[in-house]
């Protein structure tokens, strides 16, 4: 994770990751690493884990094998307006200038897809921006808007899937 970064209590819904200092648009902010598993298998480990890892492909997440394999980088939370975004499967960069003390925060619409023979995912969001959705899906992707806003900063699998939607 990127030095510039920590963990803080985010007042309202658990620990956030925040900037300690002014990040520039482009920079890299965390380098995710892992156990990769089939989305199938990780619904199988339980909630607290389950919620913690994210999509790289149709098939496949990326995140811990147990709870006390967390680290930093899982405090990422999720924003229906977001200032971070994916550069590539493990990539996670500044989408724009982020603020001293601001939360980094990233659109889980970026990183979910419904697998095939897995549960349908469904969130309350808790984000209170302005363009807040209500709620996370993994169709959130479908939306046109959505996949406009986050044009390359969609996981790589999501993004080559918008790539040959829109030709």
């Amino acid at each position: 994770m990127n030095s510039k970064l920590e963990v803080r209590d985010t007042g309202k819904y658990g620990k956030g990751i925040f900037a300690k200092e002014v990040i520039k648009k482009g920079a890299t902010l965390t380098i995710f690493g892992g156990c990769i598993r089939s989305v199938l298998e990780e619904e199988k480990m339980g909630t607290l884990i389950y919620n913690e890892s994210f999509q790289i492909s149709d098939e496949f997440c990326l995140g811990v094998r147990k709870v006390e394999e967390f680290e930093d980088a899982s405090f990422y939370n999720h924003s229906c307006d977001p200032n971070a975004g994916f550069k590539g499967q493990i990539f996670l960069v500044s989408m724009r200038k982020i603020r001293k003390n601001e939360e980094v925060c990233f659109d889980y619409a970026m990183v979910l897809s419904k697998a095939r023979g897995a549960k349908f995912f469904k969130m309350k969001c808790k984000c209170g921006s302005k363009n807040c959705r209500g709620f996370v899906t993994d169709n959130d992707w479908k939306n046109k808007e959505l996949q406009k806003k986050y044009d390359g900063f969609f996981q790589w699998y999501l993004q080559e899937k918008i790539n040959k939607i829109n030709k």
